[in-house]
């Protein structure tokens, strides 16, 4: 198996899907292509690509490694395996997104322009955690500074 290519889909899968949420925050999208957005397809194939992966592995089809989670040296070893390492990049370009799509129906809600989108996403795609983090503090913030009222998070 070509783990180099399945690497570079899963990163052109990723990026598409980022470009997306934003183009889709400024233009929403209507019909099949909102659809397709609401009910987070693009994570879902990411997903559904790792749960494939995860399946060979665990059958023998595709090699895996001597490791496990008890301890950073096994995980370490764990993700020697291509394979393993291949489903630990998907794990986090998914859930990334994942919350990146969530974190854009929560500002659309709200109103709140792009510009202070931008950077959070920014953070969520490259740092995940962080990037969650900075909206959970910066949305009350943000929300009060352009509609002078809390929003539900805030409360």
């Amino acid at each position: 198996m070509d783990y180099e290519l399945l690497f570079s889909i899963s990163n052109t899968i990723a990026i598409i899907g980022w470009l997306s949420l934003v183009l889709h925050y400024v233009f929403p999208l209507q019909g099949f292509l909102s659809l397709m957005f609401n009910q987070y397809w693009i994570p879902l194939l990411l997903s559904a690509g790792y749960a494939i992966i995860l399946m060979l592995t665990g059958f023998g089809v595709l090699p895996s490694a001597e490791g496990s989670f008890d301890s950073l040296a096994n995980v370490r070893s764990l993700f020697e395996a291509d394979t393993l390492l291949l489903m630990g990049w998907a794990h986090y370009l998914a859930f990334d997104l994942f919350v990146g799509m969530v974190i854009a129906q929560q500002a659309k809600s709200s109103n709140i322009p792009i510009w202070y989108m931008l950077p959070i996403w920014f953070f969520t795609f490259m740092f995940g955690p962080t990037g969650y983090l900075i909206w959970r503090v910066a949305r009350p913030l943000i929300a009060k500074k352009e509609t002078g009222e809390q929003c539900e998070s805030a409360q």
